[in-house]
Protein backbone atom coordinates (compact mmCIF):
# COMPACT_ATOMS: atom_id res chain seq x y z
CA UNK A 1 0.00 0.00 0.00
CA UNK A 2 0.86 3.63 -0.56
CA UNK A 3 2.18 5.83 2.16
CA UNK A 4 2.33 9.04 1.77
CA UNK A 5 4.06 9.85 4.86
CA UNK A 6 6.86 7.95 3.37
CA UNK A 7 6.45 9.35 -0.23
CA UNK A 8 6.81 12.96 1.07
CA UNK A 9 9.98 11.54 3.41
CA UNK A 10 11.80 10.31 0.04
CA UNK A 11 10.69 12.92 -2.26
CA UNK A 12 11.13 15.90 0.14
CA UNK A 13 8.47 18.14 0.67
CA UNK A 14 6.88 20.59 -2.27
CA UNK A 15 7.44 24.62 -1.11
CA UNK A 16 8.43 27.69 -2.79
CA UNK A 17 12.03 28.05 -2.39
CA UNK A 18 13.44 31.31 -0.40
CA UNK A 19 13.72 32.74 -4.22
CA UNK A 20 10.31 32.06 -5.40
CA UNK A 21 8.80 34.35 -1.84
CA UNK A 22 10.28 37.68 -3.05
CA UNK A 23 7.78 39.83 -5.15
CA UNK A 24 9.82 39.90 -8.06
CA UNK A 25 9.95 35.96 -8.39
CA UNK A 26 6.10 35.86 -7.60
CA UNK A 27 5.49 37.75 -10.38
CA UNK A 28 7.62 36.03 -12.71
CA UNK A 29 5.98 32.93 -11.38
CA UNK A 30 2.58 34.34 -12.50
CA UNK A 31 3.47 35.28 -15.77
CA UNK A 32 5.16 31.74 -16.10
CA UNK A 33 1.34 29.86 -14.58
CA UNK A 34 -0.47 32.09 -16.93
CA UNK A 35 1.77 30.95 -20.15
CA UNK A 36 1.13 27.69 -19.66
CA UNK A 37 -3.17 28.00 -18.87
CA UNK A 38 -2.83 30.12 -22.09
CA UNK A 39 -0.86 27.32 -24.14
CA UNK A 40 -3.28 24.61 -22.52
CA UNK A 41 -6.16 26.16 -23.19
CA UNK A 42 -5.26 27.43 -27.46
CA UNK A 43 -4.37 23.74 -27.82
CA UNK A 44 -7.42 22.55 -29.54
CA UNK A 45 -9.10 25.83 -29.27
CA UNK A 46 -11.70 26.68 -31.83
CA UNK A 47 -11.17 30.75 -31.10
CA UNK A 48 -8.75 32.36 -33.39
CA UNK A 49 -7.92 34.88 -30.24
CA UNK A 50 -6.82 31.91 -28.32
CA UNK A 51 -5.09 29.98 -30.79
CA UNK A 52 -3.55 33.57 -31.90
CA UNK A 53 -1.88 33.61 -27.82
CA UNK A 54 -1.02 29.94 -27.95
CA UNK A 55 1.04 30.62 -30.74
CA UNK A 56 2.70 33.74 -28.96
CA UNK A 57 3.20 31.41 -25.63
CA UNK A 58 4.45 28.65 -28.17
CA UNK A 59 7.18 31.02 -29.70
CA UNK A 60 7.85 32.73 -26.16
CA UNK A 61 9.00 29.19 -24.68
CA UNK A 62 11.06 28.04 -27.46
CA UNK A 63 12.95 31.51 -27.68
CA UNK A 64 16.40 31.09 -26.26
CA UNK A 65 16.29 34.95 -26.02
CA UNK A 66 18.05 36.03 -22.23
CA UNK A 67 18.26 39.94 -22.98
CA UNK A 68 15.34 40.57 -21.72
CA UNK A 69 14.23 40.00 -18.09
CA UNK A 70 10.54 38.27 -18.21
CA UNK A 71 12.16 35.89 -21.15
CA UNK A 72 11.22 32.24 -20.59
CA UNK A 73 14.98 31.39 -19.77
CA UNK A 74 15.43 33.82 -17.09
CA UNK A 75 12.09 33.31 -15.28
CA UNK A 76 12.91 29.42 -15.61
CA UNK A 77 16.62 30.55 -14.02
CA UNK A 78 15.89 32.67 -11.88
CA UNK A 79 12.99 30.11 -10.49
CA UNK A 80 15.16 27.31 -10.30
CA UNK A 81 12.98 25.63 -12.90
CA UNK A 82 14.47 23.48 -16.07
CA UNK A 83 13.14 25.18 -18.90
CA UNK A 84 13.99 21.93 -20.86
CA UNK A 85 11.81 20.17 -18.78
CA UNK A 86 8.94 22.38 -19.19
CA UNK A 87 9.74 23.10 -22.91
CA UNK A 88 9.60 18.88 -23.54
CA UNK A 89 6.03 18.67 -21.51
CA UNK A 90 4.39 21.30 -24.07
CA UNK A 91 5.66 19.91 -26.95
CA UNK A 92 4.37 16.20 -25.61
CA UNK A 93 0.94 18.11 -24.99
CA UNK A 94 1.08 19.86 -28.33
CA UNK A 95 1.96 16.84 -30.34
CA UNK A 96 -1.00 14.18 -28.67
CA UNK A 97 -3.16 17.31 -28.98
CA UNK A 98 -2.28 17.91 -32.47
CA UNK A 99 -2.03 14.05 -33.64
CA UNK A 100 -5.70 13.91 -31.82
CA UNK A 101 -6.88 16.35 -34.14
CA UNK A 102 -5.95 14.83 -37.28
CA UNK A 103 -7.71 12.00 -36.28
CA UNK A 104 -10.74 13.81 -35.58
CA UNK A 105 -10.25 15.58 -39.06
CA UNK A 106 -10.52 12.33 -40.80
CA UNK A 107 -14.00 11.13 -40.21
CA UNK A 108 -16.37 13.54 -41.39
CA UNK A 109 -19.71 14.25 -39.71
CA UNK A 110 -22.18 13.01 -41.58
CA UNK A 111 -26.06 14.64 -40.34
CA UNK A 112 -28.77 11.67 -40.79
CA UNK A 113 -31.76 11.73 -43.28
CA UNK A 114 -34.91 12.87 -40.58
CA UNK A 115 -37.08 11.44 -43.27
CA UNK A 116 -37.46 8.51 -46.18
CA UNK A 117 -36.69 9.82 -49.45
CA UNK A 118 -39.09 7.94 -51.25
CA UNK A 119 -42.35 8.25 -49.09
CA UNK A 120 -41.88 12.12 -48.77
CA UNK A 121 -44.09 14.82 -51.35
CA UNK A 122 -42.69 17.84 -49.78
CA UNK A 123 -46.01 18.50 -47.74
CA UNK A 124 -45.91 18.84 -43.93
CA UNK A 125 -48.91 17.76 -41.76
Amino acid sequence: MFNTREASRELGTLELSETAKEPENRLMLAVLEEALVTFQRGLSSPLPERRKRFFEVDRWVRSPDTDWPFSFENICTTLCIDPDYIRAGLCRLKRHAFSRSETARGRKLRRERIYDRRSWRGQIG
